[in-house]
């Protein structure tokens, strides 16, 4: 892959001279071609920050980490896509990078998934309360444990479903809920282009991921009016006020069962903490935010 960059580099040089280019703007933490093609053209150079890198799914930098930080660290503008990523990469030095959180919807879709939040959810339509789980099966993303914490609750509240989302291999998960005997309460979806879909359907949405960069699940739940449980830790703490807009828990399935039996046991209380949440979400994360916000960095490099 490395090989490869360093191939394309001319061919990325052209484009930037054929198209008049004014900023280079590199997308990813790993590969730094971009920080290359800037240099060798003297164009700005914009990096922005979006992944743990080694924390989460285990990758490493193409040219080794120094390296890539000495590039990282040239850049004419960094960005961050949450204070956690920002302490992760650059410690307490860390005064030239801006935090951006990522927009997840439209101000209108915002207004839009507020009208759904009255239609019926999991508890109103099956008569059991409904959590969501979304993300690509991983063990870094934490389906283990929100299964397990299943079993525990369902040993005093029998009427809980849970909706797993996301591709990848499900085998395992499946044995795990039936050694537990819980896999007819759980509903394994798959992939699915519309995370809103299952939002809707759902009365709450686990964040069980330990290294979120920042937690684009955790915020289209909140746009969604749908409370979050999240494990207290990288981005989704910085999502999160715990009893105000979600509950956070930090010592494993035990405690997240914990959290969900407060949701279970006071439904009117949890869907006022979706709708606080969606007030956040409606401040902070809309595209139209976010879309200021970069377009005043890139501006202000040029």
């Amino acid at each position: 892959r490395t090989f490869n960059n360093l191939r394309l580099l001319p061919l990325i040089n052209r484009q930037i001279k054929s198209w008049d280019i004014d900023i280079v703007y590199t997308n990813s933490s790993i590969v730094p071609v971009g920080a290359l093609a800037a240099q060798q053209r003297n164009k700005p150079h914009a990096w922005h920050l979006r992944e743990f890198i080694d924390l989460h799914y285990g990758l490493s930098f193409d040219w080794g980490k120094l390296l890539t930080m000495h590039l990282i660290n040239k850049a004419d503008a960094k960005i961050a896509v949450s204070h956690a990523i920002r302490e992760h990469y650059f410690g307490g030095d860390h005064s030239s990078v801006h935090v951006v959180y990522n927009g997840v919807a439209s101000i209108s879709d915002f207004e839009y998934f507020n009208s759904l939040s009255d239609l019926p959810s999991g508890l109103n339509r099956t008569g059991a309360y409904t959590f969501a789980l979304v993300g690509f099966l991983h063990p870094s993303k934490g389906q283990v444990e929100a299964i397990k914490a299943m079993s525990l609750l369902h040993k005093r509240y029998p009427n809980v479903r849970l909706l797993i989302v996301g591709a990848g291999e499900r085998s395992p998960l499946e044995e795990l809920a039936c050694d537990l005997g819980v896999r007819e309460y759980i509903e394994f979806l798959g992939y699915l282009d519309d995370p809103f879909k299952v939002y809707t359907q759902a009365d709450a949405v686990l964040m069980t991921s330990r290294y979120e960069a920042m937690g684009r699940v955790t915020v289209e739940a909140m746009a969604a009016c749908r409370p979050v449980i999240g494990f207290d830790q990288g981005g989704t703490s910085e999502l999160i006020e715990h009893g105000k807009t979600g509950l956070l828990y930090r010592n494993g399935e035990k405690e997240l069962a914990e959290c969900m039996i407060r949701l279970v046991t006071n439904p009117t209380w949890s869907q006022q903490l979706g709708k606080e949440g969606w007030k956040i979400a409606r401040e902070k994360y809309t595209i139209e935010a976010y879309t200021r916000q970069v377009f005043d960095i890139l501006t202000s490099i040029i």
